[in-house]
């Protein structure tokens, strides 16, 4: 796989480098749009993952968010990044950290759950696919 606009090869466990958006893109070559790296309400975010479900054929899925929540994002960082969200295939749900409250985080998530798969060229097309779609609808 490599970027539609500067042919870099681009390796999808290195994500945290790639734009998803129609394509995947190198971070040079590509931003996301603001929108969707805003923080949402909670709703908003279930709201969407059952439109996205439902415009891909998808059985839902449930979002939950950390009991414990704390409004101090130092919670959620490990060391590298923040820690936005995780999919479970069973149940199939999805956790969103408050970092994670936004559009582009839940895109991600719901790749994992839609494609069954890590960080693979599969869940990265399918990503980029889920992110112009939410973009064509904001």
């Amino acid at each position: 796989m490599n970027c539609p606009k500067c042919d870099k090869t681009l390796e999808p466990d290195r994500h945290g480098q790639l734009i998803f958006d129609g394509q995947v893109w190198c971070d040079q070559c590509h931003c996301y749009d603001a929108r969707l790296l805003a923080t949402r309400p909670f709703k908003e975010l279930e709201t969407w993952a059952q439109r996205l479900c439902r415009a891909f054929g998808q059985e839902p899925v449930y979002l939950r968010r950390d009991p414990d929540y704390l409004p101090d994002p130092r919670k959620y960082w490990n060391g590298a990044t923040f820690l936005l969200g995780e999919a479970y295939h069973e149940p199939r749900c999805i956790m969103l950290y408050p970092p994670g409250h936004q559009l582009m985080s839940l895109c991600h998530e719901l790749a994992h759950l839609f494609t069954g798969q890590d960080h693979t060229e599969a869940w990265a097309r399918n990503f980029a696919t889920l992110v112009a779609w939410v973009k064509m609808r904001l």
